[in-house]
């Protein structure tokens, strides 16, 4: 590889760790509840058939 190379994979990495959207302020409740819906099912289903278990 060429010294080219070398900076056009520097760069390459370097545009694709900038943060592009801008920080409204705001914490989206829903959006996290979103993302944590899951995890909290799971765990409903675990304490379920532990007890279950007892």
């Amino acid at each position: 590889m060429t010294n080219i190379d070398f900076k056009a994979l520097e760069q390459a990495s370097r545009t694709g760790m900038v943060w592009t959207e801008g920080y409204d302020g705001q914490t989206h409740y829903g959006d996290v509840f979103k993302a944590l819906a899951p995890a909290f099912l799971i765990l409903a289903a675990v304490v379920g058939l532990m007890l279950a278990i007892l």
